[in-house]
């Protein structure tokens, strides 16, 4: 049977074994993890031994995406669209660290700027190679990067294990992955517990600056000290058990329903069994962007705007014993209903979450606005943006993260938290009563004029997406 799946895979696949020669310098303590699980609570894999540094691995030894997908058609249709596959190629990622390269001064900041490897391009860090072209089919967080992961050695800054086998010499090697029983085909395969937890996510999805130890992000974190980590593995929502379970229609988020997604890893043809729930890979968060997405991503774009906007709830408080001529006091409550992380979460220098506000009266005369975008794509500079600000050494802000020295603010919403934010207006004694106050949390995936300075001729127009809108009158 092995043999039978080895031929089969000879003639559907197409390899690409090319391996470069040149090589960088790495010292492994940069890429020792930000935190680890007590003991007694790791899954097995999570262990104290050495990490997959520059040199390890070939790139030659892992398998193109294109060749699991021989095998794996749905999945790899899932995660061809995603921004995982295009973690390497993102115009808009390669920009910002091409700008790190040239300008980063002195021992940390170039160490900083050399980490966005490990997780932008992992086999090609691993493998010590320094020409790593952009369209490289490897690039990215491929298939058998994920599945190659052995062990781990804790949270944060990559701390991965790899275990690849050699697709030049088509040996498959062991694959770790969610299921006890699966057949041997190409390769053989292994139970992971680490691939069902927020532990395996957290490796690159919790990030401290290699340099100085800076927290830059931390998405893990906000999971692991929130609601949704309950410590006990009955109730705990993982990162997957949202991220890995929204399909068309179903957002599974944190206020949503999170079913099962029966199905098939692989067709029957080839061995692939019927399960009550098959893991989806469509990897979506809040990326609508053809700058974040492949150019063949069909679903993910829509589905990303359905988990916005069953991310957040609005609730307005206004006076009800306005008047005209009055002072108008209303409160707008944002809750975070709907992530296991902080909003906005990632990038958070980058990402701009904030509200659009208005007062009109009964014949639509603007009484009070705020939060509008100007027609550069400007969002008002009176409006509370909620995202994270850096500062450099001088005490500056930036957003160039490796810079960065210290966190001047953080004003996001933590998991099954909010915040509140308090309008005054004046209401003309000539204003219609019902009064209407209108409020619309947006999210943007970073300023236009930075996308715009970043990627100039190449640039786009960023979406700016509603992710929740209300409406409230006030009489007169």
């Amino acid at each position: 049977m092995r043999l039978y799946f080895k031929s089969m895979f000879y003639v559907m696949c197409s390899l690409s074994l090319l391996s470069l020669n040149a090589s960088f310098a790495s010292d492994p303590k940069e890429w020792s993890p930000t935190w680890k699980l007590p003991p007694g609570k790791r899954p097995e894999n999570i262990v104290d031994l050495p990490i997959t540094v520059p040199g390890d691995v070939r790139i030659s030894q892992f398998f193109s995406p294109i060749s699991c997908g021989s095998c794996h058609p749905e999945i790899f249709k899932m995660w061809s669209g995603s921004t995982h596959a295009n973690a390497w190629k993102n115009p808009l990622f390669q920009a910002l660290y091409n700008l790190g390269k040239k300008t980063a001064e002195g021992e940390s900041q170039k160490r900083n700027i050399e980490s966005c490897v490990r997780c932008h391009f992992p086999i090609g860090h691993s493998a010590g190679d320094a020409n790593l072209p952009v369209d490289d089919e490897k690039g990215g967080v491929i298939c058998d990067f994920c599945h190659s992961v052995r062990a781990t050695t804790g949270i944060g800054n990559a701390p991965y294990i790899l275990s690849p086998g050699n697709a030049a010499a088509m040996e498959g090697g062991i694959k770790y992955g969610p299921f006890k029983d699966s057949p041997e085909t190409i390769h053989g395969s292994q139970y992971s517990e680490l691939h069902t937890r927020s532990e395996f996510c957290g490796g690159c999805h919790d990030v401290s600056h290699a340099g100085n130890d800076l927290p830059i992000e931390q998405t893990y974190t906000e999971w692991r000290q929130g609601p949704y980590n309950t410590n006990d593995p009955e109730t705990t929502v993982h990162c997957q058990d949202c991220h890995m379970r929204q399909r068309p229609g179903f957002p599974s988020t944190g206020s949503t329903d999170r079913p099962d997604n029966p199905g098939l890893a692989s067709p029957e043809i080839m061995g692939g069994k019927k399960r009550p729930h098959i893991w989806t890979h469509y990897f979506v968060g809040g990326s609508v962007s053809q700058i974040s997405l492949p150019p063949n991503s069909e679903v993910q774009p829509q589905m990303a705007i359905d988990r916005l906007k069953n991310a957040a709830t609005l609730e307005v408080v206004a006076n009800p014993n306005a008047k005209k001529g009055d002072i108008l006091k209303f409160q707008v409550n944002i809750k975070n209903t709907g992530a296991g992380h902080y909003l906005p979460t990632g990038l958070t220098e980058l990402r701009q979450m904030w509200l659009e506000t208005s007062v009109t009266d009964a014949e639509d005369k603007i009484i009070y606005q705020s939060g509008k975008v100007d027609e550069k794509g400007n969002v008002d500079p009176n409006a509370t943006i909620y995202h994270t600000v850096f500062g450099d050494e001088n005490g500056k802000q930036t957003l160039h993260v490796w810079t960065a020295t210290h966190i001047i603010s953080d004003n996001r919403i933590p998991p099954k938290g909010q915040k509140e934010e308090h309008f005054v207006c004046l209401i003309p004694g000539d204003a219609k009563s019902p009064l209407k106050v209108k409020a619309v949390l947006h999210y943007r995936s970073a300023p236009q004029d930075i996308v715009d300075t970043l990627l100039g001729e190449k640039s786009i127009k960023l979406p700016v997406i509603d992710m929740a809108e209300i409406l409230a009158e006030v009489n007169l």
